[in-house]
């Protein structure tokens, strides 16, 4: 996916296939001009392109694009899903071209791009950093539908830093606009309104949340994507739970019926519906929708699996059904060491200590604790550390560890300081 100005091209064939100016040039161009070719201080006519290219034996229509031209090219086979594994490079040495040849309409596609994988990725510092670039190419691009796309990276950046009161400004501008000009993109509409309703669910804030997605019911009809439809269905009916407004039932259905044979997607949905009953009166149904998806979550793709159930497994924790909770933490903690994941090893062991902990078993609920404390001090930000610093203080209060205790305590309160 290398990029080279049609000059660099000649330079390097030439060069490599022991050529001087003078051979390439002939008779027929000045060894001045072609010297300014290669170094892209002018754009070479047609037919010195054909006579460069069969001098050196190369692919005409390979010499004939140029930078921009192998921009959109490189961008359209990232957006068919090539280039995975090494992602986060691409982007940024594309990006890196794009700006330096400033069209800044394509570069502002792969900050876009870039932005939204470091939150796939949940490097948010990386985000951070690189907020006030994504905005000046989002400016230089002229786009107007590039503003709201910059609108939308930067709500879903402030929902990952768990500031959904931002994060919903931010998606409410986006949707006044596209209101305002009677937006027919549907499904660009419905994930505006989906993000902006949830923001203010994180922010328990049910009645206006409901308000907002139910917007979505008219068009749902003109909505493409069916699990985004799925989602929209699922997130109604969690809101119903909330607000006992007797239409769980009926979401309920709809968002199964969406799901189709997407196991992973359903077992989410039922375990959502479980947590949402949690704190209702018919808490005595939440146990069974979330033993129905652990049951149902497929194992074939570890990685998955794992992000799934360390929700479970908090979730286990908190309704005092320890002994499950144990049982699928060993099985966790057993394919996060496989699969390399400090993220998931560090939360296994510290649910470890938790169990530990609740089982009166203070010793091995230390030990698990240090692990995962250990690799938090790594991977975790200002206030994770914090929170764990504070929580070891209270563990060591209760192991009667007076020394240990104040020190732990003393570094919540430092680190609060530093916050």
């Amino acid at each position: 996916m290398e990029i080279l100005s049609i000059g660099e091209k000649i330079k390097r064939s030439r060069i490599y296939k022991g050529y001087t100016l003078k051979d390439i040039c002939g008779k027929k161009i000045s060894v001045s001009k072609m010297s300014c070719i290669e170094n892209g201080k002018i754009k070479p006519d047609n037919w010195i392109l054909e006579l460069v290219a069969s001098k050196l034996g190369i692919n005409i229509e390979y010499l004939k694009k140029d930078v921009r031209e192998q921009l959109e090219f490189n961008l359209e086979k990232i957006k068919n899903g090539h280039n995975k594994t090494d992602q986060g490079d691409v982007l940024r040495y594309n990006l890196e071209y794009a700006e330096e040849y400033k069209y800044y309409d394509i570069a502002f596609e792969f900050m876009h791009m870039l932005f939204n994988y470091y939150l796939d990725i949940k490097d948010t510092k990386s985000c951070q950093i690189n907020t006030a670039r994504h905005y000046n190419l989002c400016r230089r691009s002229g786009n107007e539908k590039n503003k709201l796309l910059y609108y939308m990276d930067i709500g879903r950046y402030f929902y990952a830093e768990n500031e959904y009161f931002q994060a919903a400004n931010y998606y409410n501008n986006v949707r006044k606009t596209l209101t305002e000009k009677e937006c027919k993109d549907y499904d660009f509409l419905s994930n505006v309104i989906y993000e902006e309703a949830n923001c203010h669910f994180m922010m328990k804030d049910c009645e206006k949340a409901y308000e907002i997605l139910t917007r979505l019911v008219d068009i749902i009809d003109f909505i493409h994507d069916g699990e985004h439809k799925a989602k929209i269905f699922n997130l109604l009916g969690i809101l119903s739970i909330k607000m006992n407004n007797g239409k769980f039932e009926d979401f309920e259905k709809k968002s199964y019926e969406l799901c189709k044979n997407h196991k992973s997607l359903k077992a989410e949905f039922i375990y959502s519906y479980g947590c949402a009953m949690l704190e209702t009166d018919i808490s005595d149904k939440a146990y069974k929708y979330v033993n129905e998806s652990i049951a149902l979550y497929p194992t074939d793709n570890k990685k998955n699996f794992v992000h799934f159930m360390i929700n479970v497994i908090e979730t286990l924790i908190e309704i005092d059904k320890i002994s499950q909770a144990q049982d699928i933490c060993d099985k966790v903690l057993n394919y996060s060491i496989d699969l390399h994941e400090d993220m998931f090893i560090e939360k296994s062991y510290y649910f470890k200590a938790l169990i530990m902990y609740k089982e009166k078993n203070i010793e091995m609920s230390e030990m698990y604790m240090n692990l995962s404390l250990d690799i938090l001090m790594r991977i975790g930000n200002k206030n994770q550390i914090k929170n764990r610093y504070m929580e070891m203080g209270i563990l060591y209060f209760e192991m009667n560890n007076t020394s240990e205790s104040i020190k732990y305590f003393s570094l919540a309160l430092n680190s609060n300081k530093r916050v």
